[in-house]
């Protein structure tokens, strides 16, 4: 089970990067605009599924580590639980160099999450309410929500014309 957490891991690390080096190509009127997205634009859409990985893979998966990484830089981005600093918000550079330290401590998490727990059903208690499942479930669950994300942003790309291509796992 960790090889397939692993694999999706990679490959939001590699996607992301692809994803971002299209996007540093691009005015950030074109990355603030208003896309009919549910978070508006394609900063708002990355800002959501990286302020929701921040907080999911420090506060709650981090729990399942035998030895959790350092989340100190994790720390200094987030405001609170699942909002990034305005500073990381309101700066591309700062917003794309957060998501590139966030990818590689997911991949942390992953590779320090307790074999014992991988498969274990825990509950974790969200604010909004508690879940019960296996681990494993949770984590996938969390780094499918990127890809799904991700998604939004090539299509809002594709409305503007602008190429992409970004999303693929067979290259991982």
């Amino acid at each position: 089970m960790k090889e397939i957490l692993r694999l999706y891991g990679k490959y939001n690390q590699e996607a992301n990067k692809k994803m971002i080096a299209v996007l540093e190509g691009l005015d950030e009127g074109v990355l603030t605009k208003d896309m009919g997205l549910y978070y508006k634009s394609i900063v708002g859409t990355l800002v959501h599924y990286s302020a929701g990985d921040a907080s999911f893979f420090k506060d709650y998966f981090s729990a399942f580590c035998a030895k959790a990484p350092d989340a100190s830089k994790i720390e200094a981005m987030l405001a609170e639980p699942f909002m990034l600093k305005s500073q990381i918000i309101g700066d591309m550079s700062n917003l794309f160099a957060a998501r590139e330290v966030l990818d590689s401590y997911i991949l942390d998490i992953i590779e320090n999450i307790n074999e014992s727990d991988i498969k274990a059903v825990k509950t974790i208690d969200f604010p909004w309410g508690a879940m019960q499942k296996p681990v494993y479930q949770f984590v996938l669950s969390i780094l499918t929500h990127a890809t799904h994300h991700r998604g939004m942003i090539a299509a809002a790309l594709d409305m503007l014309k602008v190429d992409n291509d970004f999303n693929g796992m067979l290259g991982v």
